[in-house]
């Protein structure tokens, strides 16, 4: 397995600062079936042993606070959970909890043998026994060597939607562990216990900046992150989602392994979590990897998918929680003294590079404003609405959600031709524009900026959603999304398939359209005619900026 490919790599060294065990570990005689080299990977809270086509990994005998695990029985308990709990995600990866034994002759075993029981045996520690998985088919690796296929995205998207909504959901009773004041205490502590960094790690005016950042938005917030813990949004989900923790087992994607999530911890905002917060950890991770429209997109996908109108809201608090954790983790490892220096020295140089990120976020969060999506379809909308709903920490309303949603329909289902006739018909288009108009309004009375997505192919309806910024005094963007008829067709015709597609438009829906799209004019508004051929995070970006220059 690689989600230890940035840590420091001891082949067949003895260390004296190791534990005993660890040291004879080394040796591969002391594995069922011997490889050839045994290499021990540490991190701060384990030791990982890669024996060959399996990884064995024992847990350090620690207490950081948030993880606490210095009794034999608690590290054997976490064994077991770690096998449990990725059994999620990578069924076939985890294979058992296994005792490392001490044998008569002072030799060290992990896994028992046969023979084993003829002998005078002690257990001394419990290793997680896992299949190895191979090193270059990592998310990170394949980004860094330009092999990661199209469509991967989408398909690691369809994963994580599908894991939160089958995940173990916190019932609005739990207001004392999550919601609101629950994420205030979090940060609370967590930034007390992060000030030892200040001056070393962490820049005073960084750490400032993004102190007042997440303090404010918690508390402006506060009723939407109990809003959130109500509807289901927290889970039990994985905590720990990083790109090199992302296997992509064939070049389809087809194939997924994600692993590596918390066990040591069931406090919340470790494996209790705000699903968006899960996302927004490896949107953060891409993005610190020089990724950051891949980190865009694959949240602002996510967000369209999973029809969670105010996970955007969140995302650029959410992803600078995330960075601030990288660096407060990364800055624990910089202080281990049992670390080759030149490791702690990589570390520290990780964590001051999270802790600016951090700070960054907190520039990205937009004030109250409306952008008006528009198009035909097949331009890609709800994408790259969801996109930009992420990075600018917007409300995002989808037409085609909300129509659904209205009809007692649920998003993903497919309407039937002949069904379709009294979703689509007018009555019902008014009011769903009506209810899209009437959320924007609250979210805008929110102080939240709101991301409309719908096709607004009449002026009648783009003046109606800018009359409902202009009610609230906030500004307002029409951004058009324009594509060849060709390629909104074949768009069209490849996303058939896609499970998560909420959208009915079939090219019959798309022709028929074409007809009856108004062409935005001069004087409707602030207008950007935007190329839909480009990427969505371009494109997400694009009138981000536009924004900007409105509200500054």
């Amino acid at each position: 397995m690689t989600g230890w490919a940035g840590h420091r790599t001891l082949s067949g060294m003895t260390n004296d600062t190791l534990p005993e065990y660890v040291r004879g570990l080394l040796d591969p005689s002391a594995y069922p079936t011997p490889p050839e080299r045994v290499d021990l990977i540490q991190t701060h809270i384990s030791y990982v042993f890669l024996a060959g086509d399996v990884v064995y990994k024992t847990k350090k005998p620690v207490d950081f606070g948030f993880i606490e695990q210095m009794s034999v029985e608690r590290r054997r308990a976490f064994c077991e959970a770690e096998v449990r709990l990725n059994a999620r995600l990578a069924p076939d990866v985890y294979m058992a909890v296994v005792p490392v034994l001490r044998m008569a002759d002072g030799t060290y075993q992990v896994e028992p043998r046969p023979a084993a029981g003829m002998q005078q045996v002690e257990v001394v520690e419990w290793a997680v026994k896992m299949r190895r998985l191979p090193d270059d088919r990592t998310l990170d690796r394949l980004l860094a060597a330009g092999a990661l296929a199209p469509g991967v995205l989408e398909r690691i998207v369809r994963r994580l939607v599908a894991f939160h909504e089958h995940a173990e959901v916190l019932g609005s009773d739990r207001a004392d562990f999550a919601g609101g004041a629950a994420v205030a205490a979090w940060w609370a502590r967590e930034y007390g216990e992060a000030t030892v960094d200040i001056h070393g790690t962490w820049r005073e005016d960084e750490a400032a900046a993004t102190n007042t950042f997440f303090t404010q938005t918690i508390e402006r917030q506060q009723s939407l992150l109990n809003a959130r813990l109500a509807e289901g949004r927290v889970v039990e989900g994985h905590g720990d989602l990083q790109a090199k923790h992302v296997y992509v087992l064939d070049d389809m994607g087809e194939h997924l392994a994600i692993v590596d999530c918390i066990e040591f911890s069931d406090w919340f905002q470790f494996r209790y979590l705000d699903a968006g917060y899960d996302v927004a950890f490896i949107a953060m991770d891409l993005e610190a990897q020089g990724h950051a429209d891949l980190g865009d997109e694959l949240a602002g996908r996510y967000i369209a998918a999973a029809h969670d109108e105010t996970m955007g809201v969140l995302q650029p608090m959410h992803r600078g929680f995330r960075a601030f954790v990288r660096g407060k983790v990364e800055s624990i490892g910089a202080r281990a003294g049992e670390l080759p220096p030149e490791q702690r020295a990589h570390l520290a140089d990780s964590a001051s590079r999270y802790y600016r990120l951090a700070a960054d976020y907190a520039r990205r969060q937009a004030p109250p404003a409306l952008v008006v999506l528009c198009g035909l379809p097949g331009t890609g909308k709800s994408t790259v609405g969801g996109t930009l709903a992420g990075r600018i920490g917007a409300a995002y309303l989808s037409s085609d959600t909300v129509r659904k949603q209205l009809a007692g329909v649920d998003p993903r289902e497919r309407v039937a031709e002949r069904d379709r006739e009294g979703l689509y018909a007018p009555g019902m288009n008014e009011r769903t524009y009506e209810e899209l108009r009437r959320r924007a309004a609250e979210h805008l009375a929110a102080g939240r900026p709101v991301v409309l997505d719908a096709m607004h192919g009449r002026a009648e309806e783009r003046r109606a959603a800018l009359d409902v910024a202009r009610a609230a005094g906030v500004p307002a963007l029409i951004a058009e999304l324009r594509l060849s008829e060709a390629d909104a067709l074949t768009r069209i015709d490849a996303r058939a398939s896609d499970p998560n597609l909420t959208s009915d438009a079939t090219r019959e829906v798309y022709l028929a359209s074409v007809g009856r799209f108004e062409t935005v004019g001069s004087g409707e508004g602030t207008h950007l005619g935007l190329d839909a051929s480009q990427g969505p995070a371009e494109l997400a970006r694009e009138i981000a900026e536009e924004l900007a220059s409105l509200t500054a």
